[in-house]
C-alpha cells in the first residue's frame, strides 16, 4: 500500500517478527502483526475505512482481504467485555438506547486500563459486551496490550451513557 511510508520496510519485518501458528498462513499471521506495529498504517486504514469511499479503500483490498481472512479462521473471544479507549469525546454523541454500525476495524483490549491509556483524561472509554471479538494477541508485536478487534461492520447498542470529562459508554454488540 503505497499511501503508508515504508511500507514495503514494515512488511519484511512484519514477515520477519510474525507469530508461527498452524491456524493461519504466514501471510496472514505476518498481516496481523502489520495491523499491530507502531506506525501509522492501522490508521491509515481505519481512516480509509470510515470515508465509506470505495475509491479510498482501492490501496487497502489486498491486505483487508488478507486481513480479514486471517480474522475470519480466529475464534471469537470468549471475554464478555471488552474495552476501547480513544482520545476524543463522544459522550453527547452516544445516546442511551441510539444504535452506531462501526464501519472501520477497532482495536478493543481485554484490559481496561490498556484501554483507559488510550482515552487519556478527556476522551472516552467503551465498555463493550462483544460477540464477535477476535483476539489477535497471540499474533501482535504487542501481546501485553490483550487486544481483540472488532470487524468492519460491528453493529452496537447504546445501554448506557455517562457524559463527562472522561465518558464512559456501555454498548452491547447486537
Amino acid at each position: 500500500v503505497h499511501i503508508v511510508p515504508k511500507v514495503k520496510e514494515y512488511a519484511n519485518e512484519a514477515m520477519e517478527k510474525r507469530r508461527q501458528n498452524t491456524h493461519l498462513t504466514r501471510d496472514e499471521s505476518a498481516s496481523i502483526y502489520l495491523y499491530t506495529m507502531p506506525v501509522d498504517f492501522f490508521q491509515r486504514l481505519s481512516e480509509a475505512l470510515r470515508f465509506k469511499n470505495p475509491e479510498a479503500l482501492k490501496p487497502w483490498f489486498d491486505f483487508l482481504k488478507l486481513f480479514i481472512t486471517a480474522l475470519k479462521k480466529l475464534p471469537s473471544s470468549k471475554i464478555s467485555v471488552i474495552w476501547r479507549g480513544v482520545g476524543d469525546n463522544f459522550g453527547e454523541e452516544f445516546a442511551e438506547g441510539s444504535e452506531h454500525t462501526w464501519w472501520s476495524i477497532n482495536s478493543c483490549s481485554s484490559n481496561q486500563n490498556a484501554a483507559r491509556c488510550f482515552a487519556d483524561f478527556k476522551g472516552t472509554l467503551f465498555s463493550i459486551h462483544a460477540i464477535n471479538g477476535k483476539d489477535i494477541s497471540t499474533y501482535s508485536e504487542n501481546p501485553q496490550e490483550k487486544e481483540i478487534v472488532l470487524m468492519p461492520g460491528t453493529r452496537l447498542r447504546v445501554k448506557s451513557a455517562w457524559p463527562s470529562d472522561l465518558s464512559t459508554i456501555v454498548l452491547e454488540e447486537w
